[in-house]
């Protein structure tokens, strides 16, 4: 006898579309409709707050010296922090790009500057190839890109010119062009030089430093280099005021008690340990995870970490996992840490777990997705370990 195989019956067909509308509505709430009442609610409390934009009138300001024929770089201790936002730590470029918002005033340029921040955050996923729109609404949730917008610095530009580098990276100029800058505006992401060079793209490498050497130069110039000699004692007092009020592994070392001689040792053998990573996996023809490390080692190598510094993520999981997937809720966890303001020994160690986690998670993500293409599609037995 032949048996007829049987169907689902309707209510589990109707279980399903119900299931599956609940979802999808679930995402437009929690990935669409959240995260612009959440950044509107940060507009919002900004200007209530009279927050707007805080590390922006560092530029403002600086940009309406230059305009003036001042300095922007001022004796540190003739300048009040209420009144600057503190003293402008950056070489002059930043504060040259800001001089045409001084048309504004400095609340309106403050509110400016953070519209535009939120787009940069939005291209950074779209420059890696990110269409989960999903991923979008999420990655504005984070709380170091919201940081990054409230405050008005330039994490989240440096962020977009890394992901313009590695999505041009088989072009000279582009490519060049787009790290060249971030090294004449902050010298930060230097470790994505290392990448060039360490995956034989060593003209890209020797132009980028061109790029950022000629910028700086040029930038300084037109201030006639004022500043310039001090500038160095300048990022060191600013080390020395602002070092301990960081999230980096040498704090961590302080916490446990360790003398700041070794915990600094610590944090410089952490740092290189990761920029040698770089170059063994791109001489092994890793060059995506090499990039990765790259950004890594850039936060893991900078004295000052805050938290709006981990906006860098975004690249990271943007370009490690263009859906959407754990990787991208991990963030979430740095909810538990202020932006500034002496981190508690736990908020300081959390927030730099939170940060390898969300590394390791978009990493090994992907390194599922090769397994799993190489053996025809199944999954391999770590899997949920």
């Amino acid at each position: 006898m032949i048996h007829e195989a049987s169907s689902p019956g309707p209510e589990v067909e109707q279980s399903s579309i119900t299931r599956a509308r609940v979802a999808h509505l679930g995402s437009i709430v929690f990935c669409g409709v959240f995260p612009a009442i959440v950044v509107a609610m940060l507009f919002t409390t900004a200007v209530n707050d009279d927050s707007v934009a805080e590390d922006f009138q560092q530029f403002y300001r600086a940009a309406e010296a230059i305009l003036h024929g001042r300095t922007p770089y001022p004796d540190l201790g003739t300048v009040p922090d209420a009144v600057w936002g503190g003293p402008y730590p950056y070489p002059p470029l930043p504060a040259l790009v800001t001089t045409p918002l001084t048309v504004l005033s400095l609340n309106a340029a403050g509110l400016v500057m953070m519209a535009l921040l939120v787009a940069t955050a939005l291209a950074i996923p779209f420059v890696l190839g990110v269409r989960d729109w999903r991923c979008y609404g999420v990655a504005l949730l984070w709380p170091p890109v919201l940081s990054a917008i409230q405050t008005g610095n330039i994490t989240l530009p440096l962020g977009l010119c890394a992901a313009l580098a590695w999505r041009y990276r088989d072009r000279l100029v582009p490519a060049s062009a787009a790290v060249g800058v971030t090294l004449a505006a902050k010298l930060f992401l230097w470790p994505l030089v290392v990448w060039f060079a360490a995956t034989k793209r060593t003209a890209t490498a020797v132009a980028a430093s061109a790029v950022g050497v000629g910028l700086l130069i040029a930038s300084w110039a037109v201030i006639s280099f004022d500043g310039f000699l001090g500038y160095p004692d300048r990022l060191r007092r600013l080390d020395q005021t602002l070092g301990e009020d960081s999230y980096t592994t040498y704090i961590v070392g302080l916490d446990a008690g360790l003398p700041s001689l070794l915990a600094r040792l610590l944090w410089l053998a952490l740092g290189v340990g990761v920029l040698a990573a770089v170059v063994v996996l791109a001489r092994r023809g890793d060059e995506r995870t090499a990039f990765v490390l790259a950004l890594c080692a850039a936060l893991a190598l900078t004295p000052i970490v805050w938290l709006h510094y981990f906006a860098l993520l975004l690249v990271i999981v943007s370009l490690m996992q263009p859906r959407l997937a754990v990787a991208w809720f991990v963030p979430f966890g740095m909810v538990l840490t202020p932006g500034s303001g002496h981190p508690t020994p736990f908020q300081t160690a959390w927030t730099l777990v939170v940060a390898a986690a969300t590394v390791a998670l978009a990493v090994r993500g992907v390194d599922l997705r090769r397994w799993s293409r190489a053996n025809g599609g199944a999954a391999p037995a770590a899997v949920g370990r």
